[in-house]
């Protein structure tokens, strides 16, 4: 931050009993009116596209997942189709459950898109600019919506991290962040980093000119102590707590990290071939690397194949890179490793 703006005052917004709009708390929607009627811009920001995330049957509890991915698919209203997002298949909206034929179907959770049609009934007269993968697909478009909302044509602008990523709005006076939870409870240990360097680049958007900038953050953990040292005491304050966990936990940066990834069109072939570099690097008499696994990935089935992952670990950073080149030597030319497709992940931005 530069010249004479300051830095935004956060309010960290309990919704556990609130009844939200669409995503929306009724005290996010008056601070948004508040700052529109003053003539300022909003920005909102949520980081997941399309209609709702989840189609789900209340007769059966079924809901619509992916046919080559162990994940949900997506509800895009604007084209009437079910999305996935991992692997890029798409198949028309069922009409009716496919285990019960019960017509029961609603949409589940919010995505960009049905907030906006959220906001469209609160905000019908104030011009809107939504920014994610759906709405800047053709060329040109997501210049042309940036141009909008930094000229102030566009007063509540909606967006995912597209929006976030260094734009210069200056007369957003109110940001939102309409989940944070997200980031709180993960399996992956940097899931919190990435939440925090996300809500301190959405919230440098506010208050970015002469104008006082306000950050609202709606969550269901409003007691979380990694969030409450974030707003409260800045990021440095966060950074050192969730490297004191790191480092409890012996996780890194505290520890040089690898990932052997492997897919394959069956599982026990991924899974095969992960347990015989685990028996391979046993064999080899190393100490000061460990193994863990081989286990399925997180999402263990992706557009049709199997992925799973083996976790090296080493308080040597150098021990881990020799072990690690003595491995790739062998496989390069091992016979079942023709079978899967492998990779090497150092220091993985996530374990996913």
């Amino acid at each position: 931050r530069t010249g004479v703006a300051v830095q935004p005052t956060f309010r960290v917004l309990d919704v556990r009993k609130q009844t939200l709009q669409d995503g929306l708390s009724q005290p996010l929607l008056d601070r948004i009116r508040q700052h529109l009627d003053a003539g300022d811009q909003v920005l909102l920001f949520l980081n997941r596209r399309g209609y709702a995330p989840t189609l789900m049957c209340y007769d059966c509890d079924w809901i619509a997942e992916c046919k080559r991915c162990d994940a949900r698919m997506t509800w895009h209203q604007h084209d009437q189709l079910l999305h996935c997002h991992h692997c890029g298949s798409q198949r028309p909206v069922d009409s009716v459950c496919p285990e019960c034929q019960g017509s029961d179907l609603h949409p589940q959770g919010q995505g960009t898109e049905r907030v906006e049609q959220a906001l469209e009934a609160h905000f019908p007269d104030v011009v809107r600019v939504r920014i994610d993968r759906d709405t800047t697909r053709r060329k040109g478009e997501l210049e042309r919506l940036l141009e909008q909302a930094r000229c102030g044509e566009g007063r509540l602008l909606l967006g995912t991290q597209m929006l976030a990523k260094g734009h210069h709005f200056p007369n957003v006076t109110l940001v939102g962040i309409l989940d944070a939870d997200h980031g709180l409870f993960s399996t992956d240990f940097r899931a919190s980093e990435r939440m925090a360097q996300l809500i301190v680049q959405v919230a440098g958007r506010a208050g970015r000119h002469e104008r006082p900038g306000e950050v609202i953050i709606q969550t269901c953990h409003p007691d979380h102590p990694l969030l409450q040292l974030l707003v409260n005491q800045g990021y440095p304050a966060f950074a050192r707590a969730a490297l004191a966990e790191r480092k409890a936990a012996q996780m890194p940066p505290v520890t040089s990290m690898a990932l052997l990834r492997a897919e394959a069109p069956a599982a026990e072939t991924a899974m095969d071939f992960l347990a015989a570099v685990a028996a391979r690097i046993k064999a080899s008499g190393t100490r000061s690397v460990e193994a863990w696994g081989p286990v399925p990935a997180t999402m263990e089935r992706r557009a049709g194949r199997y992925r799973a992952q083996l976790v090296l670990q080493s308080e040597q950073r150098g021990e881990l890179q020799r072990l690690l080149s003595s491995i790739v030597r062998q496989l390069e030319t091992a016979r079942e490793a023709r079978r899967v497709r492998w990779s090497v992940d150092v220091d993985p931005s996530d374990t996913y």
